[in-house]
């Protein structure tokens, strides 16, 4: 298989999880941030698969590879935001780490992550608004039917299960997070009801964005 797979979900959406199952099914896969750039064109060439952040020029991957397939991984906001967090915390223990303006533990990267993510999101909706056959919306982290989906969309046969790859057993978030993510909710004035929707808030939408998208995967894309 030479057609391209572009994993085109942020980070902290199961991309790890989302490598193993392409290395599973014996697909070149690349797993980290080189790819995003999207002017590696020897990168680019030589792998099948790429995950782990969103690309900075969807058009042009698109253009350079045409027949390219994209998934597009998503994750309810509050696990979202707690991931990132915690994986933060992890660099920080790293003395190499440098925090930069909107990757940090602190209130004005949260907020500045919900607002990028209804951003790219709802501008994926409209990009592939005509090619919805080129596009898989997926939640790899709720979904138990996952794994089956992405290898049907990729044109597989055989029963595949997601590998679980840096989850965490216990799943304790500090009051730390908590309150990072409530202080940035209340500040954009958006109600703990949105929290569980794993593709945008639509309070911070028109009201016409809201009605013309399906605000968690769980619920059908209208045209």
């Amino acid at each position: 298989m030479e057609r391209k797979v572009f994993a085109i979900g942020f980070n902290k959406t199961g991309t790890t999880s989302l490598h193993r199952l392409f290395q599973a099914l014996s697909l070149r896969s690349y797993h980290g941030t080189e790819w995003r750039s999207c002017n590696n064109i020897r990168l680019l060439n030589s792998y099948n698969c790429f995950s782990d952040g969103v690309p900075h020029n969807l058009p042009k991957l698109d253009s350079l590879f045409p027949g390219a397939k994209f998934i597009w991984q998503v994750r309810d906001l509050e696990s979202w935001i707690f991931s990132r967090l915690s994986h933060i915390e992890r660099q920080k223990l790293n003395k190499d780490f440098s925090p930069s303006k909107h990757w940090n533990d602190d209130v004005e990267s949260v907020i500045n992550w919900i607002k990028q993510r209804n951003k790219y999101h709802l501008f994926l909706f409209n990009y592939f608004q005509n090619r919805k056959s080129d596009v898989l919306l997926v939640n790899i982290i709720r979904d138990k039917n996952a794994a089956s989906k992405i290898v049907s969309f990729l044109g597989f046969e055989g029963n595949f299960e997601m590998p679980i790859e840096n989850e965490n057993p216990e799943k304790i978030i500090s009051a730390k997070h908590h309150d990072l993510l409530q202080i940035g909710m209340q500040k954009l004035k958006i109600p703990s009801s949105e929290l569980k929707f794993d593709i945008f808030c639509p309070s911070l939408e028109k009201r016409s964005a809201a009605k013309m998208y399906p605000v968690d995967s769980k619920l059908p894309w209208l045209s």
